[in-house]
């Protein structure tokens, strides 16, 4: 009887093969300003949290995990009570921006701690020894990594602000598909190659498991 190949995981496409996810968190930035656009802004709000509640209950139908859809519910609802409060569509992207802010300080901290938390996030990821952090190597990279996330997500909350201060919704929601799964794949598959690749420079090991052998 032979034994079933090791469990790897998942590369930086496989994790980004879920459509649905850009679905989830685009559709009702996306929505919300073209209802908007045309008619007014309760109308769009009510919108906004129309769709993100039938997404909700779409994803509890097919029996698929609910995590994004419930985020985008609670993130909706918060976000429409600033928009609804404040009489500004661009009020809506608030939320977005101090999420993104809170995003890139806290990842920014962990650094200056030397606790980066994108070596935690691998190490969980890989099951991996936990004992890297006391590897002055691997905490470097790790470091290195973390910050191009944080820069990520400081430059996400930058251009939300601004765009914020100009009261663009348009441009705002056309800044949440652009810096949302496409710049999040990418800088995910920019860290997958960088990651060993650093590693090996500095004579550090390599914490992905051994491709398994292909059978005979």
């Amino acid at each position: 009887m032979s034994t079933p190949p090791p469990e790897h995981p998942p590369s930086p496409v496989d994790l980004l093969r879920d459509k649905r996810a850009i679905v989830d968190t685009g559709l009702g930035p996306v929505a919300f300003v073209a209802v908007y656009a045309i008619w007014d802004l309760n109308t769009a709000i009510y919108v906004a949290i129309g769709i993100s509640i039938v997404l909700m209950i779409e994803r509890l139908l097919r029996r698929k995990s609910v995590v994004n859809a419930l985020s985008g519910v609670v993130g909706t609802g918060i976000a429409a009570y600033i928009a609804h409060k404040t009489g500004k569509a661009e009020s809506f992207f608030v939320p977005r921006m101090l999420v993104q802010l809170g995003y890139g300080l806290v990842f920014t901290v962990s650094v200056l701690v030397r606790q980066p938390i994108t070596g935690f996030i691998i190490a969980a990821l890989y099951r991996a020894d936990p004992e890297w952090r006391k590897l002055p190597a691997v905490r470097r990279v790790m470091s290195e990594l973390t910050l191009a996330w944080a820069g990520l997500f400081f430059l996400r909350a930058v251009i939300y602000a601004y765009l914020i201060y100009l009261g663009k919704p348009g441009g705002l929601a056309a800044a949440s598909l652009g810096l949302g799964w496409p710049a999040f794949g990418l800088l995910m598959f920019g860290s997958y190659r960088y990651v060993p690749r650093r590693l090996a420079q500095l004579g550090a090991p390599d914490p992905r498991p051994a491709e398994p052998e292909p059978a005979p």
